[in-house]
């Protein structure tokens, strides 16, 4: 008898076998030059909304920031803000005037107990192995009332939204996997907020964002 047709089945199996590793050599340098720029000016408008906790921190840490485009633009903007760039990438991780950057695993972070204020991950929670110990790592690093900030494509994502960030990317086979096997493939922000949670971390705030195919988590330690 043939089995019914699971979406869900294939979005695990692809989370977990597909996305699950840094970028290396040509898709790295692919992501960097076709993929990334599709967020279009999802940076400046994080930096808008996260601008109180900004302003108030001293030290902040990106984790998976790839080609670090979200801290360039922010050390623009936020001169006094010490930041750290977190990359398992051997061709992403790269050092760039401004701030600092160290090739390290999400899962194991090679800093102190408390060393930063705020943190982020911008499209890379989904790549790391085990997002648990992730969440852990994350925990141990921020301060005690520090924040956390998970931005993530958003698999409930409508099609207009998923055609905003498609429309931005550097190949036409790029745009039309983009949907099906990208952003449909993602964890939920149900999922991720419930890793959150039992590492240690307190929600208060999931919201989809308004132009691109993503969600954002406020988490406070």
């Amino acid at each position: 008898m043939r089995r019914p047709y699971c979406p869900a089945v294939r979005a695990r199996w692809l989370d977990r076998w597909l996305f699950r590793h840094p970028f290396e050599g040509a898709s790295a340098r692919r992501y960097a030059a076709q993929e990334r720029p599709a967020f279009g000016d999802l940076d400046d408008r994080l930096i808008d909304d996260w601008a109180p906790e900004l302003r108030a921190a001293r030290r902040a840490v990106d984790v998976g920031a790839g080609p670090a485009t979200l801290p360039t633009r922010l050390v623009e903007r936020h001169p006094a803000l010490s930041i750290t760039c977190v990359e398992p990438s051997r061709d992403l991780a790269r050092r760039r005037p401004g701030f600092a950057t160290v090739r390290a695993v999400a899962e194991d972070l090679p800093f102190r107990d408390g060393q930063f204020d705020v943190a982020w991950c911008l499209s890379s929670i989904r790549h790391v192995r085990d997002r648990q110990r992730t969440f852990s790592e994350l925990r141990r690093v921020i301060r005690p009332g520090g924040t956390l900030w998970i931005v993530e494509l958003d698999p409930d994502a409508d099609r207009t939204r998923c055609n905003q960030h498609a429309r931005g990317l550097g190949s036409p086979a790029l745009r039309l996997a983009f949907r099906p096997l990208v952003v449909r493939t993602a964890p939920t922000a149900g999922e991720i907020a419930a890793l959150a949670v039992a590492a240690g971390w307190r929600v208060t705030e999931t919201r989809a964002d308004r132009l691109q195919p993503v969600y954002i988590i406020t988490l406070r330690a």
